[in-house]
């Protein structure tokens, strides 16, 4: 197997009688573009500062590829970080910004003159070489403490929510430009960020913290279909949640899943599920179908009625709020631009097995 760029092994960090994050184990594999995601205080940033250096850790231990750096101070670890702030020199140009590294370093002056130009190709900063950082735009500035981080090579790039302060528009134009060139530069990037969508749009893997826990690690995809625990679930987008028992399976991870208003649905989860477990079966709006009274689901088993409540336009989607009868409110995405089911009117909801998730009550 490949030595992972980033193991960490029991990591700990106390302040005082705060334990921030608690006895952490995660592998990222090298060359990719891993998050760790997570509320506020959960724990995140202090784990990416340990990474840095920045942070001693008060147990276990840090090793970026194969190597332990648990006490190794940060300027001597081959690994740099971008920061939300960007921490730009005011009085260098864009080249010199670039280039103040190497120069600490004592390269000589034409390899800095060949990585920096490398860099400024890599960041599309071509002809701003002497501009100043206040006459640079937020995301011209992203892009030179992106270089400066890259233009020694690190084994490991961290980011501390580097597009925080940025608008929307241009926070979804610099996570494509961001992805571009991890892919280019195949550096193992790890990227910090509360923001779950504009990590799952970058990220080869996810890790998912709450209160100094790990919670799940995988796929983007793996973590918002198949949450490990109620926090993912909920954390991860919105979801439906209906509580309930295992009352039967039918091998293939299939399960039948009794709810306290009496009716049954079946649905996917983990194995080992026992017959009278208590679960939550979680479906995400957009896995609902939406048809009228005598629609194609209304004779479903699994099939829900309910009233439409309220409808929010999200320009290519609907999102619709429902009361359902014994279940309560329910949120549906619909794809389109056809008006379909209005506020008052009466539906059924349903959604195929495959599409529910179930999720164990209680710990992981």
């Amino acid at each position: 197997m490949t030595e992972p760029a980033v193991r960490l092994v029991g990591l700990e960090k106390r302040f005082g009688d705060l334990v921030a994050v608690h006895s952490l184990d995660l592998e990222v594999p090298r060359g990719t573009f891993f998050s760790i995601i997570g509320p506020s205080g959960c724990g995140k940033t202090t784990t990416l500062r340990m990474i840095a250096g920045l942070e001693t850790p008060t147990a276990g231990r840090v090793e970026v590829a194969g190597r332990d750096l648990s006490r190794i101070p940060a300027y001597r670890r081959p690994v740099n970080t971008v920061f939300q702030s960007y921490a730009l020199f005011p009085h260098l140009d864009v080249y010199e910004n670039i280039a103040f590294g190497l120069r600490e370093d004592r390269r000589p002056r034409n390899e800095i003159r060949e990585r920096v130009r490398e860099m400024v190709s890599l960041v599309r900063l071509g002809g701003r070489e002497r501009s100043r950082p206040r006459q640079l735009s937020g995301g011209q500035q992203q892009r030179v403490a992106l270089a400066r981080a890259l233009v020694k090579h690190p084994e490991v790039l961290l980011l501390d929510e580097p597009l925080g302060s940025l608008d929307l528009k241009l926070r979804r134009q610099l996570q494509e430009e961001l992805k571009e060139v991890q892919r280019r530069v195949g550096i193992t990037f790890v990227y910090v960020t509360h923001d779950q969508e504009e990590a799952f749009s970058m990220s080869d893997g996810v890790a998912v913290m709450n209160r100094g826990l790990l919670e799940q690690v995988g796929q983007p995809e793996v973590v918002y279909r198949r949450p490990a625990t109620m926090f993912v679930a909920e954390f991860v987008g919105l979801s439906n949640r209906f509580a309930g028992r295992i009352v039967g399976q039918s091998g293939a991870g299939l399960y039948e899943v009794e709810f306290d208003a009496g009716s049954r649905v079946r649905a996917v989860g983990p194995d080992r599920l026992s017959d009278g477990q208590a679960v939550s079966v979680i479906v995400r709006p957009e896995e609902l179908r939406i048809a009228g009274p005598s629609g194609p689901d209304s004779d479903s088993s699994d099939a829900l009625r309910a009233i439409v409540s309220s409808i929010s336009y999200l320009g290519p989607s609907r999102q619709l709020r429902l009361e359902a009868e014994t279940f309560g409110e329910l949120v549906a995405v619909v794809q389109g631009a056809s008006r379909g089911a209005g506020e008052g009117d009466r539906v059924t909801v349903a959604w195929s097995p495959d599409a529910a998730w179930i999720v164990p009550d209680g710990p992981a």
